[in-house]
């Protein structure tokens, strides 16, 4: 069985992991003028910090950091309000008419055995149900801390440098509330599957992590997603890596250096930021830090 699917796909894309940052960070260079990339998965775990070295050598080469999407927007009650509406079903609609009576089936044994009250779910769209999902299992994990983005993006306020962003908050809602269209039974399916190997999972993408190894990466996120979620990997990651190319172009043409940090698996495989600017010509090399 193929691993490392919703619950991985999620974290990664949407939270961060950096225990194993020695070389999740790259140069990208037009030969004039350098920016570095971080991949990021924006949960941690309370032990992970302080972060590794590699970051804050990074952070203090810069000015200037670039985040997926407007950080401080995350945490406000207008956010939470707006990505709430977006994951509710329109009135007179519920969950188990969205989903197959197997599906269904699968959500309530769920439910019924971690104690969670599937009368207070019926009004959220499945996508919201398998990310849901995937955060509750992550926690049983202990990732529950602050991640890298927002950690960075307080210390980077403090010290009075700038920040931008790659996307809007409203994208980024979007492209969660879409995941998966018209294979919502699905999704939630696979979901329920993935999570019984997800620490196994853990451990993998860590351990990959930890040596920097793209390759394994991409055998262990990209691969998985592409074969059991090609429409989430193409709208969550190929789409948007598309969208953010001209952007991360345009900032490499700008003399000052920058940190830009996006999820972890938008870096790898032949759609991955990486590769792209590479075959656009740009100089790639994993950051090492000075002995």
């Amino acid at each position: 069985m193929n691993f490392l699917r919703l619950p991985l796909i999620i974290t990664s894309l949407l939270l961060s992991l950096t225990s194993y940052a020695e070389t999740s960070i790259w140069q990208v260079s037009n030969g004039e003028n350098t920016v570095y990339l971080g991949g990021t998965f924006h949960m941690l775990k309370p032990s992970d910090y302080p972060l590794p070295k590699e970051f804050e050598e990074v952070y203090k080469k810069v000015n200037w950091l670039v985040f997926e999407t407007d950080i401080d927007q995350l945490d406000t009650p207008a956010f939470q309000k707006k990505f709430i509406k977006a994951m509710t079903l329109p009135s007179g609609q519920i969950l188990a008419d969205q989903l197959s009576p197997q599906a269904y089936a699968g959500l309530i044994r769920y439910a019924a055995k971690n104690k969670i009250d599937t009368g207070r779910l019926q009004h959220f769209r499945p996508q919201m149900i398998g990310l849901i999902i995937s955060l509750e299992e992550l926690k049983k994990f202990g990732l529950t801390a602050q991640g890298v983005d927002n950690f960075m993006g307080d210390k980077a306020k403090l010290d009075g440098k700038i920040i931008t962003k790659l996307e809007s908050v409203d994208e980024q809602i979007n492209y969660i509330a879409t995941m998966g269209k018209g294979n919502e039974s699905d999704l939630i399916l696979q979901t329920l599957e993935d999570i019984k190997d997800l620490p196994n999972d853990l451990t993998t993408m860590g351990n990959a992590w930890r040596v920097g190894d793209r390759k394994s990466l991409f055998e262990t996120g990209i691969k998985p997603m592409m074969e059991d979620y090609p429409q989430v990997y193409r709208s969550l990651l190929v789409e948007r890596n598309n969208n953010w190319l001209p952007k991360i172009e345009r900032l490499i043409k700008q003399p000052e250096k920058k940190f830009i940090l996006v999820g972890a698996l938008h870096l790898v495989g032949e759609n991955g930021l990486l590769q792209q600017l590479k075959n656009r010509g740009y100089q790639v090399q994993q950051y090492k830090a000075p002995s």
